[in-house]
């Protein structure tokens, strides 16, 4: 029997992207819902495939009645995802899947890069470095990895539509001489970067990858799209770099592109973009760097891969 599916905040970015993407599921949605949480009482209209659909606000828990699964595509946490909240408590069974990655649910759920466990009704996306990782770890398993490093890279897109115009404002402040006004997460990005907790990645990372130990870092950056990450990975042996370009390029979800690779070339596309590997003079350590369109994989195509597992 087809589902209904409530998507929360359909117009976000991420939201958006779901939309478009969200014909790959098929017959298997009979039927779509709105709402967002923003704190006006208007309603919003969300573009579908169909036509233009009404958004009411979310009003109280009994707005998620009926609904087979719950996407969260929010930019920000508001008062009103407490009715959420309160309709989870009394609905522990309900499909729930979060794209914000919300810090206020990470009890609720479980990671995951596509993956859905027989007992698992309620997930977040996992981070795309985690997901590209993830991608590269398992084609090159076979060659002994004891370890390695992570150093995520976050574009301003990764906290919304108003990132992204914040940060181009706060460029233009700069230019001018002028007193940076608004912040994203309380930092001024414009010709910037920040380096952050990684806490959350490391946790993650440990389930999604728990045979591998990786130290990781995380750093939010100055650039409007696309995520960055360099991947260093250590054998116990000797690995030749032929042999590894060519697992690699049977990886799936991953396509190994030439030098010089830029970030602007990574928009739309649906695989993680890496450079060729590199490899140590004694050929025990690997390094590459994983681009990847955030709001698409790590985003939106594994959440429909994520959905087409639950429903």
């Amino acid at each position: 029997m087809p589902s209904k599916i409530l998507i929360l905040d359909p117009l976000t970015l991420r939201g958006r992207e779901l939309l478009r993407s969200s014909k790959q599921l098929g017959g298997t949605v009979g039927e779509w819902d709105f709402r967002h949480t923003d704190l006006d009482e208007e309603h919003q209209i969300a573009d579908m495939i169909e036509g233009p659909a009404l958004v009411p606000p979310v009003e109280g828990p009994d707005d998620f009645i009926g609904a087979d699964a719950i996407i969260i595509a929010s930019d920000g946490w508001s008062s009103r995802h407490e009715h959420l909240l309160a309709f989870l408590d009394d609905n522990p069974e309900t499909i729930l899947l979060d794209l914000s990655a919300f810090e206020n649910l990470r009890d609720r759920t479980t990671p995951s890069i596509g993956d859905v466990g027989p007992d698992t009704r309620q997930l977040r996306v996992a981070h795309p470095a985690l997901f590209g990782t993830s991608r590269v770890v398992e084609v090159l398993s076979h060659l002994g990895a004891l370890g390695g490093s992570l150093a995520v890279v976050d574009p301003a897109s990764a906290y919304g539509r108003e990132a992204v115009e914040i940060l181009a404002q706060q460029g233009a402040q700069r230019m001018q001489g002028n007193k940076v006004a608004d912040r994203i997460q309380g930092h001024v990005l414009a010709f910037n970067a920040v380096s952050v907790d990684s806490d959350d990645l490391q946790e993650d990372a440990s389930l999604i990858l728990p045979d591998l130990p990786l130290a990781i870092t995380r750093t939010l950056s100055g650039s409007f799209h696309g995520h960055l990450a360099h991947l260093s990975l250590s054998f116990d042996h000797r690995v030749d770099s032929i042999a590894v370009r060519d697992v690699l390029e049977q990886a799936e979800g991953i396509e190994i592109d030439s030098l010089p690779l830029s970030l602007d070339s990574v928009p739309d596309r649906d695989q993680v973009v890496v450079t060729p590997p590199s490899l140590s003079s004694d050929g025990t350590q690997l390094a590459l760097t994983m681009m990847a369109d955030g709001l698409r994989v790590g985003g939106a195509l594994t959440a429909v891969e994520i959905l087409e597992g639950l429903l």
